[in-house]
């Protein structure tokens, strides 16, 4: 069998470079266009309000915010006319019941398009809210401030008044630990509602955590002329949970029962297992002064404090149960309160046994 020899001349070459080519070019605009989308999925999923990508007029990508939205002519014309001008264009668009949204046209490339809706109502609100929540910190900040400076002035114009300066020095400790809790509360709940926030997870015997805090709080008890009580069932399951955010929960509801019951009363701590929904239940009740139904819906607000009945002076800096609610979240668990007034308070929370970490 004779040999067959194949001759390749320049322009047959020449030919196999350029399918090579625009094979590989193919390739690379393929994998270009496969990354560049896998990001502009990451970009709209990071958007807590309806974000939307249009590649010239269609649209491509949206996040689990903007169904409803992609049909509506308004926003179609808004990004026409942002790829007409070659510019970002920002615009109101009416919504239902008097709702008003801010659209913005953002461009990505010469041929896709971003688009962002945010909620103004919600802008608004979130606005006041925080200026409220600056105004009322302020407050609670100057007020052991002006206390604690004018001990300081009171002791630096008496010198010699022993019993002065034993007195101011008493207030000055109480109001500076005051202080303290403030700022250590604001920065948990600075921590807390940070993306990066991540619980300390470890078996837990909440059981023997519950003793632990009543433990630390007897004297307190003591003091104020209160019986603590606490049930246990016969096994606990052990639940993954941070020890360090779960004792402060415990620990702030137990004070706010011995802070809101009157000499003679009582604080009943129990746990139970609740195994067909592997949930562990811990109630901290009291017989003391309740909280008015009006407030109840408001009590785990940031810095909300429910009135007190008689015109007695409200206690704490209203961050207490607001962390409490945040944490017992994030380990998958609810908190909840019943209350009466004149009759006492239950605070109730639950913790799965497997708690998943926020």
């Amino acid at each position: 069998m004779p040999d067959t020899v194949i001759f390749f001349g320049v322009v047959e070459f020449t030919a196999i470079l350029l399918g090579a080519a625009v094979a590989l070019a193919a390739l690379i605009g393929f994998l270009w266009r496969r990354s560049l989308g896998r990001q502009y999925q990451r970009l709209v999923d990071g958007f807590p309000y309806p974000a939307m990508v249009f590649r010239r007029y269609r649209l491509i990508m949206r996040n689990s915010e903007a169904p409803g939205w992609d049909g509506r002519l308004e926003l179609r014309d808004l990004v026409a006319d942002s790829r007409k001008e070659a510019a970002n264009i920002v615009r109101t668009i009416p919504a239902v019941e008097g709702q008003s949204f801010q659209a913005r046209a953002v461009r990505l490339t010469a041929q896709d398009t971003l688009l962002l809706l945010e909620d103004l109502g919600a802008t608004q609100r979130q606005q006041a809210f925080y200026r409220g929540f600056i105004q009322n910190v302020s407050h609670e900040l100057k007020t052991p401030l002006t206390v604690i400076q004018g001990h300081v002035a009171k002791m630096s114009a008496q010198p010699d008044d022993r019993d002065g300066w034993i007195a101011s020095g008493r207030i000055v400790n109480e109001e500076t630990k005051r202080l303290t809790q403030l700022v250590d509360n604001l920065l948990t709940l600075a921590r807390l509602e940070s993306p990066s926030f991540t619980l300390d997870l470890e078996p837990l015997n909440l059981g023997a955590l519950l003793e632990e805090s009543i433990l630390q709080l007897s004297e307190l008890a003591e003091q104020r002329k209160l019986e603590v009580s606490l049930s246990l069932p016969p096994t606990i399951p052990r639940t993954m949970a941070d020890r360090a955010r779960l004792k402060q929960v415990i620990l702030n509801l137990l004070d706010n029962s011995l802070k809101y019951t009157p000499a003679g009363g009582d604080v009943a701590v129990s746990l139970e297992n609740d195994p067909l929904n592997r949930h562990l239940i811990c109630a901290v009740r009291d017989t003391g002064e309740g909280i008015p139904a009006e407030d109840l819906p408001f009590i785990f607000d940031k810095l909300y404090r429910a009135r007190r009945t008689g015109g007695r002076p409200v206690e704490g800096s209203g961050l207490g149960l607001s962390l409490a609610q945040q944490i017992i979240a994030a380990h998958g668990g609810e908190i909840r309160v019943e209350s009466e007034l004149g009759k006492g308070s239950t605070f109730t929370f639950t913790l799965p046994y497997e708690a998943a970490p926020r």
